[in-house]
């Protein structure tokens, strides 16, 4: 008899959590599982990727306050609460005065109104037919799950983020992960932080790197448009990531500047979208430091990887991660590759073995791209290397079939 798996996500915009979904979703036996897909809007670019297999399910309720950011907090709370029940204006007060006022830790207060919200405004959902509950699209869909999924055999959290960074309240995270059947990781560095931080749940933390096709991304490869600048003689750096903070998208600007008063000829492209706010932010301070002819904001491209073809140099400056996919997709694609040091970067690169990790911040990215474009033997040797490595994962879906079924974690497994 087949087993039924339930899947919790926002919606499928073209991220890395969503295209690792799909990629997991690909791998997925359908004659021994049947899944659902939970999501709090039925949208995103990548909607109609989802295999067919797999019936999509809209939640009802204000699912807007799964949208909610620091950035978009009053006006998001007025659409998805205020406006059509304004009777919940008493609810919210409370906690924006607490935000207000609040000195120190701003972001645990709002984790915590997120949940008290979604408790009291979001349906209960039924969970009984269900042998397992995966809340893929992290925090946010495991409060869910835990609070508003009724009655499913199985609850699994699945974590694509460092929890130390940014930093959240053991208080409030702790009893959520002990509810949990599984906590999975997607690095051996991250769960083993989260095992440190938290050691009353590290009996149930398991880790599982992102299933990647290599094969469908050397093929998607092949395809589509590229940069359009052709052409174009000297080197490009690509990073394919959202335009925040987190990524580290404000270095770019000053690194760019260093390297064209070196005169080192090149152009920095990004590929991916974020708040107007934000991308208003790139292109003045571009302006200002004169290098807007060369930093190229190329947006939202559902397929990326004939950009990762044909870039010189991939670079994430991020701040903090998970395990972040397009490096994996970078390296499948046998590019040079510059990181920041997050978590898992050393992971990810073998310790410098497969590119650059530097030291995070505008200096250490400076230095990581400056040794990178300037040195061809490094970038070939490189090339080399990871044309001698297969980074497809498709045969961990094994180790997903024995998280979902129960027999990892455990006392005797972790």
């Amino acid at each position: 008899m087949k087993k039924k798996l339930l899947f919790i996500g926002i919606s499928m915009e073209c991220a890395g959590t969503e295209k690792a979904f799909l990629s997991l979703a690909d791998a997925i036996d359908y004659e021994r599982y049947d899944v659902d897909l939970l999501l709090a809007r039925k949208s995103g670019s990548l909607l109609d990727s989802i295999p067919p297999q797999i019936n999509v399910i809209e939640m009802t309720g204000p699912t807007g306050l799964f949208f909610l950011s620091s950035k978009n907090a009053f006006a998001n709370i007025w659409r998805s609460l205020i406006k059509p029940n304004p009777s919940s204006f008493f609810t919210v007060l409370p906690w924006f005065l607490k935000l207000v006022f609040a000195r120190t830790k701003r972001s645990f207060t709002a984790a915590r109104m997120w949940v008290a919200l979604m408790k009291k405004y979001m349906p209960e959902f039924d969970g009984s037919g269900y042998d397992a509950v995966i809340a893929y699209w992290g925090d946010r869909t495991m409060f869910y799950m835990l609070d508003m999924v009724k009655g499913a055999k199985r609850n699994i959290a699945w974590l694509h983020f460092d929890y130390a960074n940014p930093p959240r309240e053991d208080a409030l995270y702790e009893p959520y992960f002990a509810r949990c059947d599984a906590v999975v990781t997607v690095s051996e560095s991250i769960d083993a932080a989260l095992r440190e931080a938290l050691p009353s749940v590290a009996e149930r933390c398991v880790s599982m790197e992102n299933i990647i096709s290599g094969r469908l991304i050397r093929t998607e490869a092949l395809k589509g448009e590229t940069f359009p600048d052709v052409g174009y003689k000297g080197k490009r750096i690509l990073s394919v990531c959202r335009l925040s903070y987190q990524k580290g998208v404000d270095f770019i600007i000053p690194v760019l500047s260093r390297l064209r008063k070196e005169g080192i000829e090149c152009r920095w492209y990004i590929i991916g979208d974020g708040e107007e706010s934000e991308r208003s932010k790139l292109i003045e301070a571009a302006f200002n430091a004169e290098v807007a002819d060369i930093f190229m904001l190329l947006g939202t491209k559902l397929n990326p990887y004939s950009f990762m073809r044909d870039c010189d140099v991939f670079v994430l400056p991020s701040r903090f991660e998970g395990r972040p996919i397009t490096v994996e997709e970078a390296k499948i694609l046998m590019k040079p590759i510059v990181v920041s040091d997050y978590l898992s970067a050393r992971e990810q690169l073998w310790d410098g073995e497969l590119g650059i990790v530097t030291p995070m911040g505008e200096e250490g990215i400076y230095r990581g791209v400056r040794r990178m474009l300037s040195d061809s033997s490094l970038r070939d040797r490189l090339t080399v290397k990871l044309s001698k490595c297969d980074f497809g994962t498709e045969d961990r879906i094994d180790r997903f079939y024995d998280i979902v079924e129960g027999r990892l974690p455990g006392k005797n497994d972790c």
